[in-house]
């Protein structure tokens, strides 16, 4: 009688419980999601030289604070990303051990410390899910009204100075820039937003706020503000983002054909007007057969690179790798064919070998598993990171963590309990 008779006070606590009183406790949570999306996106172009590398800051501020967390508990490990991790960490160190030089001991670092992070997540919520999703779309909103401000302000001022903040921050601690995709042929400097890398950054970040916006929030203003921070940054690589997820977006919510029909018609009247220049986007379809130029470096040359890479190496290479951070494959440095470095699927095979991709695919494909993740915006990512990004690209890594892996599935309710609350206030009222 007096268990059921606690059990009977404990229900009736739970239902008079306020909703709002757990609030707090997502909120707090959003916030570590939204300064780790921040510190991506706002610090990739600062940093120090570090060994053989560049050490940007926002891996500094992303570190510090998945150790913070994780220390104070809020973090768990999930032990089968876990046991797929200390495979491909195996598969990492024998490809260094077996082609090993000093100068692979800081990627080699970097890719342990970076892809750790897939390994952690903590239960979370619908709502605080959503939450997140609004924060990150708040960024991308600001960096797009700073991509319009910075490309009128060019007429106005000198953009270059601008770009470099009027010496505010010291000359050593900016990362090398991407100059040769921020001016273009009529000496219009194309916009970055001025945080981001380059100028194909910003297009890929509004990409994203755009697929999100359309999957979840459908606000037009965003809409309106995010198409022009895309194509003010006068890059293909955002467009080939929405070309490959929004058909995907159609298939999954009815609701997203009207803000995609928005999208749509807001882009071609700027286009039509002659607001934005139609010949900065068509003249670039030529990049894909200029060997010299970042779109065949992108998208054409590593399939190049690949064909050549298995008709020139070894088994143990094609197998075991290169070990990690060597440079892109080059078949005779004398006689170069084709201008490029590879990005992130040939680097991941070149690196690690047909072996340790195989296995770092597996691990992949562990950490999605249940994921909160809409299916377009997880292509969309893949797309960003292995097909136009690099291997270590903290942006794209940093979104796949706070997106994909680190907002886990909450602990699943008693039947007897109530289902019209939320459930971390049921699952930390029971478990006292």
């Amino acid at each position: 009688m007096a268990s059921l008779s606690q059990h009977a006070v404990s229900r009736r606590l739970l239902v008079e419980t306020p909703v709002a009183s757990v609030f707090p406790t997502y909120k707090f949570e959003t916030r570590v999601d939204v300064a780790l999306l921040a510190f991506a996106l706002f610090l990739q172009r600062f940093g120090v030289p570090f060994f053989h590398t560049f050490l940007t800051f926002d891996l500094v501020f992303i570190a510090l604070i998945f150790s913070h967390q994780f220390g104070s508990g809020r973090l768990f490990i999930q032990y089968d990303r876990l046991l797929w991790f200390l495979v491909v960490v195996l598969a990492a160190t024998s490809s260094l051990l077996l082609n090993f030089e000093s100068r692979m001991l800081t990627s080699y670092g970097l890719f342990v410390l970076t892809y750790s992070m897939f390994t952690l997540s903590r239960p979370s919520s619908l709502y605080q899910y959503k939450r997140t999703l609004q924060g990150f779309q708040f960024l991308v909103l600001i960096l797009s009204c700073l991509a319009i401000a910075q490309f009128i302000a060019q007429f106005v001022v000198d953009g270059r100075k601008l770009i470099m903040f009027y010496g505010i921050v010291p000359h050593f601690f900016f990362a090398p820039l991407q100059n040769s995709g921020i001016y273009s042929e009529s000496s219009i400097i194309k916009s970055n937003g001025i945080f981001l890398a380059e100028p194909s950054t910003m297009s890929q970040i509004a990409a994203l706020g755009i697929l999100i916006e359309v999957l979840e929030f459908r606000r037009p203003r965003y809409l309106i503000v995010l198409t022009l921070g895309l194509l003010l940054a006068y890059s293909g690589t955002g467009i080939t983002m929405l070309l490959i997820s929004l058909p995907l977006a159609f298939l999954v919510n009815r609701k997203a054909q009207l803000p995609v029909f928005v999208v749509s018609i807001f882009a071609l009247g700027l286009l039509a007007t002659g607001i934005i220049h139609l010949s900065a986007f068509t003249s670039r379809f030529g990049e894909f057969q200029d060997t010299n130029t970042s779109g065949f470096g992108r998208f054409v040359s590593p399939f190049w690179m690949a064909a050549d890479y298995f008709s020139h190496v070894s088994l143990g290479q094609i197998l075991f790798g290169n070990g990690p951070g060597g440079i892109g494959f080059v078949p005779n440095a004398g006689d170069l064919r084709y201008h490029g470095s590879g990005n992130a699927w040939f680097n991941l095979i070149y690196y690690f070998g047909i072996i340790g991709a195989f296995v770092f695919v597996c691990f992949f494909v562990s950490c999605f598993r249940r994921s909160r993740c809409p299916r377009p915006l997880l292509v969309a990512l893949i797309y960003y990171q292995w097909v136009i990004g690099n291997i270590i690209g903290t942006d794209a890594l940093i979104m796949m963590v706070v997106f994909c892996t680190l907002n886990g599935p909450e602990p699943r309710r008693r039947a007897d309990e109530p289902g019209q609350y939320p459930s971390s206030l049921v699952t930390r009222s029971t478990a006292g």
